[in-house]
């Protein structure tokens, strides 16, 4: 006959702690886990004694010997319990040795709260023959896992790491001998045109170290750090948006230089599929007139000198003054190794003011831009990169 006053709380105790041992050992605990063994592992065994004594006992706790015999057996659970939670709490044991310790605490704990009830004469030398087995069992189980030999610890595997791929064009860009130098030629070719997704790479045979970095938002969008003498920094533009981009050196902030990322085609390091000597024409009224049957009066060449991109230079548009009439064109060709532009207006100051009548957009070494003029009038122009270099053509 069962007695529900120990079975009730015993199937409560035992429901809990198999539910705390459940979290722990399947890792849901990872934070705590070495408390949760503990405390689910002390509340298990306290419910299995209790489930012992209630299916064994008849009565309890009516009898002063049911109540002897209860707390007999819940002082050798708190033993066990205590050691038990102690010693599992360093580590998660498998699945053989819980079920071991388990039975190890059970069984001898469900025939001492047997005994106690039905031969207490016996109850005293069985309790020291458990104990003392326990304690030998336990002590030869620890002396055993010192000594026996370690299964050696499985090698995790590296994760591989992905080697990210270059671009496959890459725009090459020189900081250039002298370059710490102020009013000297930094950056070759400034601006560089780069199609968005090529690299841009910057190699510096400066004898000093320098920096390629965004002005605007001061190196976060790209930030090569330093750069040493005779080293080289590459810049995927792939996650850069398309347009222009000023850059500096940070430890000489007098050297600035324009990035520009644009569509696919439109790239410093490739080759134009056009002769050297094509036209670069604003759409405007011009494209008809240069594609149809008119033909200028007369054409006038004007030469972007070599060098036009250092201040010092001396010569910029060759010649820088014009004369010519209505019907007739002038031609600009850039000689120089760095990027040049020609727009019409005026700088006033270091502020330049476009007045919209012809632009000629970037201009790599060796390209052309020719305008026809068909109206009378001074035309002042300028270059947009290199706002010092100014002209003027005077249509009469």
């Amino acid at each position: 006959m069962t007695d529900w006053d120990l079975l009730t709380p015993g199937i409560g105790l035992t429901t809990i702690g198999i539910v705390g041992v459940g979290v722990s050992l399947s890792g849901i605990a990872k934070t705590f886990i070495d408390g949760m063994h503990a405390v689910s592992l002390l509340t298990m065994f306290i419910g299995m004694i209790f489930l012992a004594s209630g299916l064994f006992k008849d009565g309890f706790p009516s009898s002063g010997r049911a109540k002897s015999g209860t707390f007999i057996t819940l002082g050798f659970l708190v033993t066990f319990g205590v050691a038990a939670a102690v010693t599992v709490s360093a580590q998660v044991p498998s699945i053989f040795a819980y079920i071991g310790l388990m039975a190890i605490i059970g069984i001898p704990g469900a025939m001492l709260a047997f005994i106690s009830y039905r031969k207490p004469e016996y109850l005293k030398a069985m309790a020291i023959i458990f104990i003392g087995g326990s304690i030998v069992a336990g002590t030869t189980f620890y002396a055993f896992g010192l000594v026996a030999p370690k299964p050696p610890a499985e090698e995790e595997e590296p994760t591989p790491v992905e080697t990210p791929q270059p671009p496959a064009n890459i725009v090459k860009v020189t900081i250039l001998a002298g370059a710490s130098s102020q009013d000297n030629p930094d950056y070759d070719p400034d601006p560089v045109v780069a199609a968005q997704g090529e690299g841009v790479e910057w190699t510096n045979e400066d004898n000093v170290p320098h920096t390629v970095t965004s002005k605007a938002d001061d190196g976060a969008t790209f930030d090569s750090g330093v750069i040493a003498a005779g080293k080289a920094w590459l810049l995927d533009t792939s996650n850069i948006a398309l347009g222009d981009y000023e850059y500096y050196c940070y430890l000489h902030p007098f050297m600035t230089a324009m990035l520009q990322v644009a569509e696919a085609g439109e790239s410093t390091g490739e080759e134009s599929s056009a002769p050297a000597s094509e036209t670069n024409t604003p759409s405007n009224a011009t494209d008809q007139a240069l594609g149809g049957a008119a033909t200028p009066a007369t054409v006038t060449a004007v030469s972007i000198a070599v060098g036009s991109s250092a201040p010092t230079n001396g010569e910029f548009f060759v010649p820088d003054v014009v004369v010519t009439t209505v019907g007739s064109m002038v031609t600009w060709t850039n000689n120089d190794a760095t990027f040049h532009t020609v727009t019409s207006g005026v700088v006033e100051g270091n502020t330049p003011k476009p007045d919209g009548r012809f632009d000629s957009s970037f201009m790599k070494k060796d390209t052309t831009f020719q305008f026809l003029f068909e109206s009378p009038g001074e035309y002042d122009y300028y270059c947009s990169l290199h706002s010092y270099m100014t002209g003027k053509v005077i249509v009469e």
